[in-house]
């Protein structure tokens, strides 16, 4: 055989690692502008510029508005649940799984300002049907219904409590609103809507919380990192 013959042609590859680089670059940015700017504001000049792409590249990946909200939305949220479902799945009761899950997900709120701030504005677009709360969720819920610790109701109800305390919790974190009382008692509501104990409940709020790490590279850490440049910035 000719060492021709072994030449692998790398070009394809290269060339879609580039285009998910580029794609990752005008997510980021269209995270930084949604925050700012909402969900009604046509941003896609502001992220051709976060982003510092030519308008060809941008719509080489999106065509609209909401298509770029979309993958946001997407990626982020799906992001976010995948790192804390790891993590409840530690835990065998489903009691125990939600009240973690739930803690862990204010906690990103008020570890990463921009994702609070993101989700502010986005609001139940948040929870799209891609996203995979409604993947994850229902698996633990029904867990809690069959051993008797959840008192059954009908699925939708429970994860839209679950999902629409969530959203509003991280709302009010990015509002300055939500203190530790409001935090703790929010939780306590939640469980008390699924048949749950006060006392269960505050036992499970009271071990200490895991820890939730997220990769360097992940959109949450990449956002973040400049977020807190253009903050800082701008305080200059």
């Amino acid at each position: 055989m000719a060492l021709s013959d072994l030449h692998v042609d790398h070009r394809p590859r290269v060339a879609a690692e580039r285009r998910a680089r580029m794609r990752r670059a005008l997510v980021e940015s269209a995270l930084l502008v949604f925050a700012e700017k909402g969900l009604e504001a046509s941003v896609i000049d502001d992220v051709i510029r976060a982003a510092d792409v030519s308008r060809g590249s941008f719509y080489n990946h999106f065509r609209t508005n909401a298509e770029l909200l979309h993958a946001a939305n997407e990626e982020l949220s799906n992001e976010i649940a995948s790192a804390i479902e790891t993590v409840v799945l530690n835990y065998a009761s489903p009691t125990a799984r939600l009240i973690v899950g739930v803690r862990m997900y204010m906690g990103v709120a008020r570890r990463f300002p921009l994702f609070a701030a993101f989700l502010a504005q986005v609001g139940l677009h948040f929870v799209g049907p891609g996203n995979l709360l409604y993947a994850y969720l229902p698996v633990h819920i029904e867990m809690g219904f069959a051993n008797g610790e959840f008192r059954r109701t009908p699925m939708l109800a429970a994860l839209d409590a679950i999902v629409g305390a969530g959203v509003l919790a991280v709302t009010r974190i990015a509002r300055g609103e939500a203190d530790e009382d409001y935090l703790a008692g929010l939780l306590l509501a939640l469980m008390r809507g699924l048949g749950v104990a006060d006392s269960v409940t505050a036992g499970w709020m009271a071990i200490e919380q895991p820890a939730l790490e997220f990769a360097d590279d992940s959109l949450l850490e990449r956002s973040h990192r400049r977020f807190t440049a253009l903050q800082d910035a701008s305080s200059r």
